[in-house]
This record gives structure tokens, C-alpha cells and sequence, in this order.
């Protein structure tokens, strides 16, 4: 799997793709996901463009990186006390149902002091998220982390230029093009110093679409079924493509 040998990589590659329409798009391999935060706290994050990019769609795209940092932080420090919270949850609990089924009587025992118990219950574990969020050590590391996004730096990549042209060409070709460059076998030619960028762009891509996705777009390529798609989609269908021709190139 592509995951395991990029997980060993001492870098995080972001990419700045502009194609035909001229708007960007950024791939990268981040999600709000625990292994994310871990990762990020060991590897740096390093950016690549070939049109050279606008200095506001930076700034964008570094705000929606900040945005899915802090739900991954939230995550992290969720599962980091998960523990602690459950227990001192549960203790809520009880103490909520003795309290109202022995200091508080009424005339339907048992399901009011369950219920009220469980609210309890809830509260606690929900006012603990809030209160580990505030905590020394996720304030450090949301801090260190939110900085390493702000001081991504971008720079220019001939790997990334040749896959703008090569994604402007696919885009303005038919699907009977692709399937006929697929049966050829053919293969990008990557220098070998940039292998480690066609990795890190490999693996952007893996994370931009499910396995799933994958492997019906590689069936559907050599059956040479493309051709039903719509045409909406024909940009997924170029990254897809891409991604596929990517793994056929550096295995």
C-alpha cells in the first residue's frame, strides 16, 4: 500500500494545481484524523505549485488547513483523556440516580432518576471536552501545529508543472484518449529527484478519493467503459486518471 511507505517519509507535500479553468485546487493528504496530528508533530509540511499561485489563494487554503487542525485537535484530545472523562461520566451518573431516588422522592420511581442520571451523565462528558481543550498541553499543540501551517512554503516544481499540462490536455481530450493511453501502457516520465514528490502526490490523491472510488474507476478504465460518464465529472475522472498512472509509473 502506497500508505505504509509514505508514512515513513520525513515530509508532508502539499500541492497547488491550476488547470484549465485557471481556479486552483489544492491536493494534500490531511484529514481530522488522529494519525494526522501524530504525523504532523514529527514531519514537516512542504508546498509545490507549477503556475506560480495567487498569495490569497495561499492564504485560503492555509484557513481551511487550520480549520481541519482544529477538528482533528478536538479528536486528539478527545481520545487522549476518553478514559478519564468516561469515569468521572459514569461517577455523574451514579451519583445523580442515588441522589434523585433517595433525597428526591416522587411518584414514578425509577425512570425520572434514570433519566435525569443519564443527563448528567452527558453533561459531564461533554463540559470535560471543553475543559481538556483549554489545557496547557493541547493549547502548546494546537500553537506549534497552527504554526507549521502558516509557515508552509511553497516552491515551484517541474513535477508539478508537467501534471498541469498533462491534466489541461486530458480535460480538453476525449475519454477515448485515456482508455487508449492506458492500453498502451504508458507511463510518466519522472525524473529521479522527483520521486519523493511524485510520491507525496501519489499518496494526496490516494487520501482525495475512498478505495472504493479507486477501484471502480480502474475497472470501469479497462473494461473502457469511461466514456458513459458525464461530463461534470471529467475532472475527477483526469485525477483518477492520474492517480493510476502515477502507481503504474513508480512501481
Amino acid at each position: 500500500m502506497v500508505e505504509d511507505g509514505l508514512m515513513q517519509d520525513e515530509k508532508i507535500f502539499v500541492f497547488h494545481i491550476r488547470v484549465q479553468d485557471g481556479v486552483p485546487q489544492f491536493l494534500y493528504p490531511l484529514a481530522g484524523t488522529l494519525e494526522w496530528i501524530e504525523r504532523l508533530k514529527k514531519t514537516s509540511l512542504e508546498g509545490r505549485y507549477g503556475a506560480e499561485p495567487r498569495l490569497e489563494s495561499i492564504n485560503l487554503f492555509k484557513e481551511e488547513l487550520q480549520e481541519i487542525l482544529k477538528k482533528a485537535i478536538r479528536r486528539w484530545a478527545a481520545d487522549r483523556w476518553f478514559p478519564e472523562r468516561f469515569i468521572l461520566a459514569a461517577l455523574s451518573f451514579l451519583l445523580a440516580y442515588f441522589f434523585f431516588s433517595y433525597v428526591i422522592r416522587d411518584p414514578i420511581p425509577v425512570i425520572d432518576e434514570l433519566v435525569l442520571a443519564f443527563l448528567a451523565g452527558i453533561l459531564t462528558f461533554r463540559g470535560l471536552a471543553r475543559r481538556y481543550d483549554a489545557r496547557e498541553e493541547v493549547v502548546s499543540l494546537t500553537k506549534e501545529l497552527q504554526e507549521r501551517i502558516d509557515h508552509i512554503r511553497f516552491e515551484e516544481s517541474v513535477l508539478i508543472r508537467n501534471v498541469e499540462a498533462l491534466l489541461e490536455e486530458w480535460e480538453g481530450s476525449s475519454f477515448d484518449n485515456l482508455l487508449d493511453r492506458w492500453r498502451r501502457g504508458e507511463k510518466l516520465a519522472i525524473n529521479p529527484d522527483d520521486f519523493e514528490e511524485a510520491r507525496g502526490l501519489l499518496f494526496a490523491l490516494e487520501c482525495r478519493f475512498s478505495e472504493k472510488e479507486r477501484k471502480r474507476f480502474l475497472k470501469e478504465l479497462e473494461k473502457g467503459s469511461l466514456g458513459k460518464k458525464r461530463k461534470g465529472q471529467q475532472r475527477d475522472l483526469s485525477y483518477l486518471f492520474l492517480y493510476h498512472l502515477l502507481l503504474r509509473s513508480l512501481s
